[in-house]
């Protein structure tokens, strides 16, 4: 068989594969590759088929990772996500901290903005982080895990009481702990300086940012300047009734109510009126609850005693009752022995009668002497017949009183145990006054500590809690109740002093729809996609702030005793789902976030 002719590397003719060649095509390319241009870098290698193009492509470089676009807030910029970043600021106002467990990221905010940042470690697969909606529950500088060898966690920040916490610990760049969110050990200690008990903690996939919100929806606050109307009105006692609340009846002025000028009227603020009727009430209250607890120690006070003359009565009934006993016992022994005198009296009669009839031969005078013992035997056999039907019937007597006595002491034990029924119900009485006066206090001395409210289209239900206690429960109206409304967390930074105006932040996180499995072509599985991503863009666009708040109808008495202990830190919590099963005592609202 002939060799075909074929072109060498040199562009020479050559008979057959030349090892030579295929080396020297070799080593010029390789000279080639390292002179040529970089565009020009492509040659043709004889491997088996000398015809058949080889090309040597450029080799990738991979491309430096550009730096997140950075911007200005709150006197921080941001770019690099492996870093720490605090601003040169104290706190201003109520914190809200945020935690990205896809950026693996934290973040500090003030009414000013971004305040400290830093990357984080949160759960790995298997003990995951949770998202939701938590505060700040305890803080320990020392502290060591119970559930994990006794593992150190400086500077602890607790946001569960099943264990999950924010604390320093070593930060490797991924999800890494065993559900708690690692901190850099110096961030942790300036974090630990600046928070307090219920700050507020929000976990979520996404970054989460706080913005500014103003609603009509959003609560106001009352003035704690303001004066109460008993400081206005000293020495009068007044409750507030219906007609008062402009709520509940045709408005009345301000004057009318506090008593004082018109220009002072003038200048009270929205809602005044309606707040010194609800103090008013609150007060009223307040005076109705310790009277309660006054009459209820009185009755229960008059049900002692009455209960200590009943048991003083069934003793004296008691001692009767022993005596009566003692007594039949004695006359039933004196029956006893009138029975047995009277029984040996006659048994002596017949034996003297047996034997006078069975004697002969008496003389006048055994007659006559028989005759008289025959008599004085009747007449002992008879008295003793006597003595002892004496006995029986004072022992029945002695029956009679014992029975009576006995009868006596039933009445007494029955009146005793109504009496001790008198004084537990007086006793339990009084423990309900004392426990709704005492509550009712405790309340009032939480007043001065933020309040948060937590409305759950879940269960179409408005909560409120204030110092880690709920203080109401009660249905309220959302609009479009199947729809979703996302998870909205407001929360007031500042309020004005002279006004009721409340410098609201919001952050929300967005309800996603669970992911869909789609069938078909290519072409197909891509258009659906498109359109459920579309579809879940017009979701998340639908789930704002302004929109869940205008959704919501809180009723106006409910509202007006919220906005009557608005304060800072205070907040407002709207979400699709219900109270996590982590809400309970020494928590505020728990919120789970899917």
């Amino acid at each position: 068989m002939s060799s075909v002719p074929r072109v060498g590397p040199f562009g020479v003719t050559v008979n057959g594969p030349s090892r030579l060649a295929m080396a020297l095509g070799g080593l010029v390319s390789a000279f080639a590759i390292t002179t040529a241009a970089p565009a020009q870098a492509q040659f043709f290698f004889d491997y088996g088929s000398y015809n058949r193009p080889y090309t040597v492509k450029k080799p990738k470089v991979k491309k430096a990772r550009p730096a997140e676009a950075t911007y200005d807030h709150g006197g921080i910029e941001r770019g690099n996500t492996t870093k720490e970043v605090v601003a040169d600021r104290k706190a201003d106002g109520p914190l809200v901290i945020t935690v990205s467990l896809r950026r693996q990221r934290v973040s500090v905010w003030d009414r000013n903005g971004l305040m400290m940042e830093a990357p984080i470690s949160s759960g790995k697969l298997g003990t995951p982080t949770p998202t939701g909606i938590f505060s700040v529950l305890q803080k320990n500088r020392v502290h060591f895990s119970n559930l994990y060898d006794s593992a150190p966690m400086p500077n602890m920040q607790r946001i569960t009481w099943s264990g999950v916490a924010l604390h320093a610990g070593a930060l490797p760049g991924y999800p890494a702990s065993h559900g708690c969110i690692r901190l850099p050990h110096g961030f942790s200690k300036r974090l630990f300086e600046v928070t307090q008990m219920g700050t507020r903690v929000i976990v979520a996939y996404d970054p989460v940012r706080p913005e500014s919100i103003e609603h009509e929806q959003l609560f106001a606050a009352y003035p704690d300047g303001v004066p109460s109307m008993h400081a206005l009105m000293p020495g009068e006692t007044r409750v507030a009734d219906a007609s008062d609340s402009p709520r509940l009846g045709p408005p009345r002025e301000v004057g009318s109510v506090l008593g004082v000028s018109a220009a002072l009227a003038s200048e009270t603020p929205p809602g005044y009126d309606a707040m010194i009727n609800l103090r008013a009430q609150r007060k009223a209250e307040m005076e109705k609850l310790a009277a309660a607890v006054a009459d209820a120690q009185a009755e229960k006070a008059a049900t002692v005693t009455a209960a200590k003359g009943v048991m003083a009565s069934l003793d004296g009934r008691k001692v009767a009752v022993r005596d009566a006993r003692v007594e039949v016992n004695r006359l039933a022994s004196a029956l006893r022995t009138a029975e047995q005198a009277a029984r040996a009296a006659n048994q002596k009669l017949a034996k003297f009668s047996q034997g006078l009839v069975r004697k002969t031969g008496f003389t006048p005078e055994d007659v006559a002497r028989a005759a008289a013992d025959e008599d004085r035997l009747e007449t002992a056999a008879l008295d003793m017949a006597d003595a002892a039907e004496a006995a029986k019937v004072a022992h029945a007597n002695g029956v009679a009183a014992l029975t009576k006595a006995e009868a006596a002491l039933i009445e007494a034990d029955k009146a005793r145990s109504e009496a001790v029924e008198k004084v537990s119900a007086a006793n339990v009485k009084l423990n309900q006054a004392v426990e709704a006066d005492a509550a009712a206090k405790r309340r009032e001395a939480k007043r001065k500590q933020p309040v948060h409210v937590f409305v759950s289209r879940k269960t179409q239900t408005l909560y409120v809690r204030q110092g880690y206690e709920p203080i109401l429960e009660t249905p309220v109206t959302i609009e479009k109740p199947d729809q979703l409304i996302g998870t909205h967390v407001f929360t007031a930074m500042a309020v004005d002093p002279a006004k009721v105006d409340v410098t609201w932040s919001v952050a929300s996180i967005p309800t996603q729809t669970a992911p869909v499995k789609y069938s078909g072509s290519k072409t197909e599985r891509m258009q659906a996609a498109a359109e459920a991503e579309r579809a879940a863009a017009e979701l998340r666009q639908s789930q704002t702030a302004q929109a869940a708040l205008a959704r919501i109808k809180v009723p106006d008495d409910v509202r007006l005793q919220i906005e009557d202990v608005m304060k800072p830190g205070s907040s407002l919590i709207i979400s699709d789902n219900g109270l996590s099963n982590e809400t309970g005592k020494f928590t505020d609202f728990i919120v789970p976030v899917r």
